[in-house]
């Protein structure tokens, strides 16, 4: 398909990101007012600031670390040391990586208000022990209340039907920028949902 955009539009780029800013957040506010009706969905835990969309490192165990402290800086009430070591602790019970280069790190953590997301990307890929032997490059972490176990489980149900579409997954890693992943994102699950309600 081609590009539609004008010529303008290529050239105003910075324009472009702030309108996907201001549709994000509108999205995001609609879904709080209708009390997120469908549920909880992974575009509405996360903000461009909670994606690393290059990730600097080339180990699983310093994906984890960075992706506990990456949430530590969003959200300064989370105790990044105790998140980080259960995402280790997690990763030595079984890998959470998928196939097709995929990563869904979760952990239930006591005491904590409300679900929490993450999204890195590596350019390269990352060995996480893979089912297929593949390197894994796209990594979505999920943090939920250990009180709250029902809402961990649905969670992970979306993030791998998410992951689990190969346009999606395509589309994450061409991305060029954070704001334009989780546009991406909430693009398929809006998409997923209207399936859901026609079914």
């Amino acid at each position: 398909m081609q590009d539609a955009r004008s010529p303008c539009d290529v050239h105003d780029e910075p324009g472009r990101r702030r309108r996907l800013v201001q549709r994000w957040r509108a999205f995001r506010g609609g879904m709080q007012a209708a009390g997120c009706r469908f549920g909880m969905t992974i575009s509405s835990l996360l903000t461009p600031e909670l994606v690393l969309p290059a990730l600097p490192v080339q180990a699983k165990a310093q994906v984890l670390e960075a992706l506990a402290a990456h949430v530590g800086l969003v959200h300064p009430d989370v105790d990044v040391r105790r998140l980080a070591d259960a995402l280790h602790e997690r990763e030595r019970q079984s890998t959470t990586a998928l196939d097709n280069g995929v990563a869904i790190p979760h952990v239930r953590l006591a005491g904590l208000p409300g679900p929490l997301a993450a999204l890195a990307r590596s350019a390269a890929g990352i060995s996480c022990g893979a089912a297929d032997g593949r390197p894994t490059r796209l990594f979505l972490l999920l943090v939920v209340s250990a009180e709250q176990p029902g809402s961990h489980l649905k969670l992970l149900a979306n993030a791998a039907r998410l992951l689990s579409d190969a346009r999606c997954r395509t589309r994450l890693l061409e991305a060029p920028s954070a704001v334009e992943l989780v546009a991406v994102l909430r693009e398929h699950e809006e998409r997923a949902q209207r399936s859901v309600r026609a079914a």
